[in-house]
Formats: structure tokens, sequence, C-alpha cells
């Protein structure tokens, strides 16, 4: 049973799993946005690479029939039973920065980065017949034109990797070094496995996993601050430190021109509601466009009054709004929602 899914749920906001999955794949629809921002999910977004949707629904489902997940009405929260296993085990989110997962493309750093500490290491021994840590062939190419354009050969890459490396887990737990440490590969050292970590370490092969990622990411972003021929290696990888994707850009340049949702959606040939949906989430990160002049100040005073002062955000139901004043839109009532809800994840 994979308890780590446990950590991403509450024992009194009710969430729901296939926004999770949805963000983890790395699918960002308007909805999938609004709900996971209310759950503070959205650090989350493209989590882990080749990440099996299927599989992920499975094991949400063994959690609810295992009575460690609870379902409701408006998604599912953490039971008695998985708020006990949590604390007696001592579980907790170890990722310090997710959003570089969103930032990095996190599977290219896992490769060059791997490959630096096996070259570097297998050079120091002067061995040049080893099997290399990885058979992606992109990464390879952009590992070995970076070593060959950066001009300081295999031992400036030792003389610069090994103070860095040493110096960025100088600064973390003595444990957590360890585990990244022993998941790297190098001359006579083939790596262990997060199932070894975890017999060795006393842990869970889940927080294995993140342990590991948890460091990788902030060395990857490490690396790439400096000044060293290191940052350049990582600025190959293009890091992205925009959250809205640069496709909607088009849609919210013509919207903040003045153009309406209609005439947008008639000049690019899209749908009108896909215009709503890349303005929600320029709105939805930023704040901006401000949406909210969409809604009049009356339709706002409605919806504070029939929600806001009544339930919580995640009950909130367009049924109860339509049934009292059935000529307001949807897209005012997402609009409306989005800006409670950010008003609640910023605080």
């Amino acid at each position: 049973m994979n308890y780590y899914w446990l950590l991403f749920f509450d024992a009194n906001q009710p969430r729901r799993p296939a926004v999770l999955r949805q963000l983890l794949a790395n699918r960002q629809k308007g909805s999938a946005l609004y709900f996971g921002m209310l759950a503070n999910w959205l650090q989350y977004i493209g989590l882990f690479s080749g990440f099996d949707e299927a599989k992920f629904d499975r094991e949400i489902q063994q959690l609810v029939t295992a009575a460690y997940l609870e379902a409701g009405l408006a998604g599912l929260t953490l039971s008695t039973k998985g708020v006990e296993f949590i604390n007696e085990n001592d579980l907790k989110l170890e990722l310090a920065q997710p959003k570089l997962f969103r930032i990095f493309p996190m599977e290219l750093v896992a490769n060059l980065i791997l490959l630096a500490v096996q070259v570097a290491s297998e050079a120091s021994y002067q061995n040049k017949q080893y099997y290399v840590v990885t058979d992606n062939v992109y990464s390879q190419y952009l590992f070995k034109r970076w070593l060959t354009q950066s001009n300081y050969g295999l031992t400036g890459l030792q003389e610069e990797l090994v103070p860095s490396l040493a110096t960025f887990l100088a600064n973390e737990p003595p444990q957590k070094a360890a585990i990244f440490a022993q998941k790297l590969r190098g001359h006579n050292f083939p790596g262990q496995t997060n199932e070894q970590l975890a017999t060795i370490h006393g842990k869970f092969p889940f927080e294995i996993e993140q342990i590991w990622l948890d460091l990788l990411s902030r060395f990857a972003y490490y690396l790439y601050q400096g000044d060293g021929k290191l940052a350049e290696l990582m600025a190959l990888t293009q890091p992205n430190f925009e959250p809205v994707r640069a496709s909607r850009f088009k849609t919210i340049n013509a919207f903040m021109a003045g153009n309406t949702i209609k005439e947008i959606a008639s000049h690019l040939h899209i749908k009108e509601n896909t215009v709503l949906d890349h303005l929600y989430e320029a709105y939805i990160w930023h704040g901006k466009p401000d949406l909210l002049k969409l809604v009049s100040a009356k339709e706002q005073e409605l919806m504070t009054k029939l929600f806001v002062e009544t339930k919580s955000q995640e009950e909130w139901s367009y049924q109860d709004l339509v049934a009292v004043q059935p000529e307001i839109a949807f897209y005012k009532f997402r609009i409306f929602e989005i800006a409670r809800g950010r008003k609640r994840w910023q605080t």
C-alpha cells in the first residue's frame, strides 16, 4: 500500500484525488488549477516524471478501502486511522521546494547530475571502461557537448563538482545527505536502491525517494545559481520560472488589450471556454488580468451572502447560485471562486 498519498490529504478539508492526479500528471485545466489552489497543491504540478495515473487511482482506492481515507461529497479526508498512522510513523512531505519540479525538467536534470558524478568519479581512477549511468541518448549528448565546450575537461569537472557537492550536503541533515550520496553512482559503487536504503535507515521506500528528489532538485538549483561551468550545464535544461504556460499569453494579451472573450475566441479560432481557461490560469497564479471586473458589484454581493457567509469554499455550488439567480453565467461564479480562493491561498 502506498501510504505516501496520505500526506496530500487533510483531516478537516475535503480534497479531490482526481485533481491531484491531473496536477501530478501536469494536466492543468482551469478546474484542476482552481481546486488545486484550494488544496495548496499547485506547487506539486508535474512532480513525478512518467507519472502512472491508473496506478495512482488504484492506490488511492486501496487507502479508502483500508479506511485511511474517508470519502464524502466534496472529496476525501484523512480518517482517524490515517492521522494516527502518519503521527505514529512521523511521516511528512520532505520536499522543501516542490515548485522546482515545475521549473526544471527533473528527469533530464537527474541524468545530467548522475552523469557528472559518475564521469568525475571514474576519471579520478583513470577508468574509461564502465557502463554509463543512463541510457538516455539526449542526456548523454547534452553532457558530452557541454563537457567538450566547457574547456575545462575532466580535471576541471572534478575540481568544481566535488567541493560544490560537499558544500551543498554539509548544509543538510546528516541522514538526508547520506541517503543522497548513497543514491549516486561512481567508481565501483553502483548506487543503492530505495528499498536498500529504507532498510538501512529505517524508513519507507517512498520516504527515501522523497529525500532523493528533494535534494536533487535543490542541488540542481544550487548549481544553477552558481557562477561556475556547472551552472551552464543546468542552464542547458532550460528552466522555466513562469508558471503560466507560454501558449496562454496570446489570449491574455488580447484580453488586456480590451478584447472581449467572444472576440478573442473568434480571432484565435478557439472556443470561448478555452479563452476562459487561459485567463483563469493567469488569474490564479498572478491575480492578473483583473477578471473580477467581469462580475458586477451586485453579483459579488449576492455570492458573498450566499456562499462566503454560510459555507466553506469546498462546498460552494453553481447549482445553488442559479437556483437563486439563473441569469448568472458559470464563468462569473468561477472568477468569484478564484478571487476568494486566492485570498486564502496567499495567507
